[in-house]
C-alpha cells in the first residue's frame, strides 16, 4: 500500500530509513544534520495532501537531496561513506533523541515477562499524554482522533471485565495470526468497530491518522507485520500486561497493546518511533 495513508512492511520501513540517513550523511557530512534533515523530510510528506505517492521512497529521497543541497551548512562535494557503518549509526542517532511525552517508553518491573514496560498512549491519563501533543504534531502524524480512542480505551478496560489469563489468549492468537500471515484470522479477532493507532512519531512512514474498521486494520497489519527474514514477534510485558514486541535483528523496532473486550481487540497501539522504544534498545 503505497498511497498518502497506506502502509508498508515494517523491515522495508526501517530499510528506507536507513536508506534516508545514509544519504542524508553522505551530502552533510554530519550525523546529527543528517538526521535533522530526514526528520524534516517525513515532515514534508506528512504536511502534503491526499494525493497518491506511486514511489513513496523515490519521493522521500528526492525531497531529501533537495532539502539538503539547499542547506547553508552543505558541504559543496560531499566525500565518500561507508553505508553499512552509517545504517547501524542511524539507530543510534535516532534513539539518542529526546522522545515525546506522549508513549515514552522506559524499562520498568512487569507482570511477566523480561520485565519491560511500554508507556503507550491507551494506557496512562490522557492529560499526561496530552502534554506531548504539540511536539507529535511537530514531528508530522496528526491524530484528530486520539483523544476518544484513549478515552475509549479506558472505557473498554472498565467495561470488558476481561481477566490476565483471557487477554493472554487473545494476544497469543493475535500473535499466531500475524505470524502466518493470516489476514482472515486477524479479522476475525477485531471487533467491527476496532481502531488501529500507528505512532511513528514523524520518524518511520506511518499512516498519519488511526485506521479503522476490521477488515481495513486486519490488511493494515497484516502488512506491517508481515513476516520477512530477521523479523520475530515475541509475547512480552508491556504497561503491566501482555503485549508484542518486534525484533528486527537485535532491536526492538515496534511495541503493541491491544485493548479487548470479551474475546475481540477494540483498539491496538502501535508503537514504531525509535525515540520511544530506546529503553528496550538500550546496550
Amino acid at each position: 500500500m503505497n498511497g498518502r495513508h497506506g502502509i508498508a512492511p515494517l523491515s522495508e520501513l526501517l530499510e528506507e530509513r536507513r536508506y534516508l540517513l545514509d544519504l542524508a550523511y553522505g551530502l552533510l557530512r554530519s550525523a546529527s544534520r543528517a538526521d535533522d534533515a530526514v526528520e524534516e523530510t517525513y515532515r514534508r510528506w506528512y504536511a502534503m495532501g491526499d494525493g497518491e505517492i506511486p514511489n513513496p521512497r523515490a519521493w522521500l529521497a528526492d525531497t531529501l537531496v533537495t532539502h539538503c543541497r539547499s542547506r547553508p551548512d552543505a558541504p559543496g562535494d560531499p566525500e565518500a561513506y561507508d553505508a553499512p557503518e552509517r545504517a547501524e549509526r542511524g539507530h543510534d542517532i535516532a534513539a539518542a533523541r529526546d522522545a515525546p511525552a506522549l508513549g515514552d517508553v522506559t524499562k520498568a518491573p512487569g507482570a511477566h515477562g523480561p520485565g519491560r514496560k511500554a508507556a503507550l498512549p491507551g494506557a496512562e491519563p490522557f492529560g499526561a499524554a496530552a502534554r506531548g501533543a504539540s511536539r507529535v504534531r511537530d514531528h508530522g502524524p496528526r491524530y484528530e482522533a486520539l483523544g476518544e480512542l484513549a478515552r475509549q480505551s479506558l472505557r473498554a478496560r472498565a467495561a470488558g471485565h476481561v481477566t490476565a489469563a483471557q487477554h493472554r489468549a487473545v494476544v497469543g492468537e493475535f500473535r499466531t495470526a500475524c505470524q502466518i500471515g493470516d489476514e482472515g484470522r486477524l479479522a476475525a479477532l477485531l471487533a467491527p468497530d476496532v481502531s488501529a493507532v500507528f505512532d511513528g512519531g514523524g520518524r518511520i512512514r506511518t499512516p498519519d491518522r488511526p485506521v479503522g474498521g476490521a477488515p481495513r486494520v486486519a490488511r493494515s497489519l497484516a502488512t506491517l507485520l508481515a513476516p520477512s527474514t530477521g523479523t520475530a514477534l515475541a509475547e512480552e510485558s508491556v504497561n503491566g500486561r501482555a503485549g508484542l514486541v518486534v525484533r528486527c535483528g537485535h532491536r526492538v523496532a515496534a511495541a503493541i497493546t491491544l485493548d479487548t473486550r470479551a474475546h475481540l481487540i477494540v483498539n491496538v497501539w502501535l508503537v514504531l518511533n525509535p525515540d520511544k522504544l530506546r529503553g528496550w534498545n538500550r546496550s
